[in-house]
């Protein structure tokens, strides 16, 4: 679960005691079977579930929940379905096949300034219906009223956002998509996917290193098997070569590797091995 999602509950005011997490699968995945079972057991508690959060790309492993059986769920249940793509989402550009049930959620969030190669900041949240959205920002349907000489007009509080003054973020997106097309978006992101997987073949070739996770999309959790990886990250940074992140999977720490520029070539995914291994050596020093 990212981090935001507390944070809405928070903004919200519904109260984080109110926030049910669900057990995943061996591949980091919500288990729908746990899904069921918690809705059963928060109505038998005289709970009332109102929406279910699924992941399209978790930012650690990107690995994508059964959207499918999930929106079934929360259609029989009459549940909100909010579907958490700002990392992964986008990659249904380049791999569809990959997102099936995506469309069946009621809400999607995205953040252009990743798998769109955007700068900061540039997210959006997309609707199935945008006249439910109108509907809830205006005010369960009551429209402020904007009158003047030359107009009579309703006014939604939903068509503006939450922001008064503000920059015109969407500009660098229309620009980028007029531009370059959809088609060389897609190419960009394939290619990310390949480098992620050449990747994590030149870990498993090595005896030393080891993949935590299944390699969904662009995301790497690996680690070495005996060294002290967080010293391996402090001395790989303190190269300069490369950029990594970490992560903490199955309570072991992991070196995380996320490819999410399209200026990235095969070259540079196989030299982060080179790196890792060198600054393992550099331990024994």
């Amino acid at each position: 679960m990212h981090m935001s999602i507390p944070k809405a509950i928070a903004l919200l005011g519904i109260g984080r005691q109110n926030l049910r997490l669900i057990p995943v699968d061996k591949d980091f995945r919500m288990r729908t079977d746990a899904l069921e079972a918690a809705i059963v057991e928060d109505k038998g508690a005289d709970r009332t579930p109102i929406a279910i959060v699924a992941t399209a790309g978790t930012v650690a492993t990107g690995a994508i929940d059964p959207l499918c059986e999930i929106a079934e769920i929360a259609h029989r249940e009459g549940l909100w379905l909010h579907v958490d793509g700002a990392y992964g989402g986008l990659a249904a550009l380049a791999v569809p096949e990959q997102f099936q049930g995506l469309s069946s959620a009621d809400s999607l969030s995205l953040d252009a300034h990743k798998w769109l190669y955007q700068p900061l900041d540039c997210g959006c949240l997309l609707y199935g219906d945008p006249a439910r959205a109108r509907q809830t920002f205006a005010g369960s349907g009551d429209y402020v009223r904007i009158f003047n000489q030359d107009c009579d007009e309703a006014f939604a509080f939903f068509d503006e956002s939450f922001e008064l003054s503000r920059r015109f973020r969407a500009l660098k997106l229309w620009m980028s998509l007029q531009y370059h097309g959809r088609q060389a978006f897609r190419e960009a992101i394939r290619r990310d996917l390949h480098h992620a997987q050449m990747l994590a073949q030149a870990v498993a070739t090595q005896p030393g290193l080891e993949v935590l996770s299944p390699v969904t999309l662009s995301a790497v959790c690996f680690r070495h098997r005996t060294k002290d990886n967080e010293a391996i990250l402090r001395r790989v940074i303190d190269r300069g070569r490369v950029y990594l992140s970490n992560a903490t999977i199955n309570g072991q720490f992991a070196l995380r590797a996320c490819f999410v520029n399209h200026r990235t070539t095969a070259a540079d995914a196989l030299a982060i091995v080179e790196e890792i291994m060198s600054a393992a050596d550099e331990l024994n020093g």
